[in-house]
């Protein structure tokens, strides 16, 4: 079989503009690159969007007529249920796929996902960008080191509280309700605390569990008519024989992205609300030296390209603004931008590959079910064991809703749906 060509410029395509708007302005600042087409349904998304792509890029309504309008690489930036199929088709295409979410919503489709990654040959990566927050950058390092040994326990929380005020609920439009967001349960948003976790010590769930906080009195004042759960904890037993403890998106507040590892030797952290802020901990028996003047330390983490993985040109041609430098969005998008394209030509290896990418996102599907069954365990499938993984290939159960609006199983811990309190059809 003929290699594939290695690419050197680049043509991606971006699949929905809300949330790919940063992918536009940064796949721009990568040498190489062109923004050939994108796609979104919303008029209004289009416009805001349109002063920032270039004049060559293409602009479409109908997926099917965008994956096909010549494409090296796509970026899905749909929602946050939808990316596997779309993923499925672009691949058949032999086009590669950066998803901004995650992989898949159900276990027939991670299944479906590997196989046509498999399939096609072509390059899969899972964007994960909390990732790329330089404190977490700076914890994946330490662990690598072995700053602190072998991890133990860890702990991760993810708080995205809603801050605007609540309004009247018979004053809502009603189809606002139909959105992804609102039927989202607690543990399905995982990238920014498990995956985060799985980044740092380079592990794997192999079992999870669940349990959630049911607050119905909160999240009605939060607007949220399905949901109903504040919280919920996933358990996770990692492939090492550390137990992992996260959230996965809490409304919970105020925002808050903190990851504690724990090992053999000490903990390491980064300070909550103090965003690129390290705290490293020694165990007595394990400070460096013996000096206790080193039995911990503090430090403000450098951004990604201190580690090697970018070249100082790859650097100096993005042009990095001023508030870009800091911990700004838009920056540690632009690593991810930049990660993919290398990866794309064959530079360096994601750790989220699509094995990886499924495993998360099943802890996300499986640790719900624990939820609603009591806590029970539950064994992430070993995706890469094609025998072992078809036993999953038929399991479509979600939480959101189909065509004709009816669930498999719920998005909260227990009944509960302010449609039915107030009697609104």
């Amino acid at each position: 079989m003929p290699r594939r060509k290695k690419l050197k410029d680049v043509r991606i395509g971006i699949f929905g503009l809300r949330r790919g708007a940063p992918f536009v302005i940064n796949m721009q600042k990568i040498k190489g690159v062109k923004i050939v087409s994108v796609c979104e349904k919303n008029d209004a998304v289009i416009e805001n969007v349109k002063p920032n792509l270039p004049e060559y890029t293409k602009i479409f309504h109908d997926f099917d007529e965008f994956i096909d309008s010549g494409m090296d690489a796509v970026v899905l930036a749909n929602y946050f249920h939808e990316h596997a199929k779309y993923a499925i088709i672009a691949l058949e295409k032999k086009i590669h796929v950066l998803s901004e979410t995650t992989a898949a919503p159900t276990l027939a489709e991670c299944v479906q996902l590997c196989r046509a990654v498999e399939k096609s040959k072509c390059k899969y990566m899972l964007a994960a960008n909390s990732s790329w927050h330089k404190d977490a950058m700076a914890l994946k390092k330490l662990y690598e080191d072995g700053t602190i040994g072998k991890v133990r326990f860890a702990e991760a929380e993810y708080l995205h509280p809603r801050e605007t005020a609540p309004i009247g609920f018979k004053n809502r439009n009603k189809d606002v309700y139909k959105h992804w967001r609102l039927y989202l349960p607690r543990t399905y948003y995982n990238m920014h605390s498990l995956g985060v976790l799985m980044n740092i010590t380079g592990t794997m769930p192999k079992r999870v569990s669940g349990v959630a906080s049911f607050a119905p009195d909160y999240m009605e004042s939060a607007s949220s008519p399905y949901v109903g759960d504040i919280t919920a904890l996933c358990l996770a037993e990692m492939d090492n024989g550390a137990l992992f403890s996260t959230t996965g998106c809490a409304g919970l507040g105020p925002k808050s992205k903190w990851f504690r590892v724990s090992g053999d030797k000490g903990n390491m952290e980064n300070v909550r609300f103090k965003r690129g802020t390290v705290r490293v901990d020694y165990m007595n028996y394990a400070i460096p030296d013996g000096d206790e003047s080193k039995a911990n330390y503090t430090f403000d983490a450098p951004l990604a390209d201190a580690y090697g993985i970018f070249t100082k040109k790859e650097v100096a041609y993005a042009n990095l603004g001023e508030e870009e430098s800091n911990e700004h969005k838009g920056h540690i998008d632009f690593w991810v931008c930049l990660y993919f394209i290398k990866y794309l030509r064959g530079e360096v290896e994601p750790f989220f590959n699509v094995y990886r990418s499924v495993a998360l996102s099943a802890a996300a599907i499986l640790s719900w079910r624990s939820v609603l069954n009591d806590g029970i365990k539950y064994d992430i499938p070993d995706f890469k064991d094609k025998r072992k993984r078809r036993k999953y290939e038929k399991d479509f159960i979600s939480p959101f809703p189909k065509e004709d609006g009816s669930v498999d199983i719920p998005c909260a811990s227990q009944e509960y749906n302010l449609f039915k309190k107030y009697n609104i059809d």
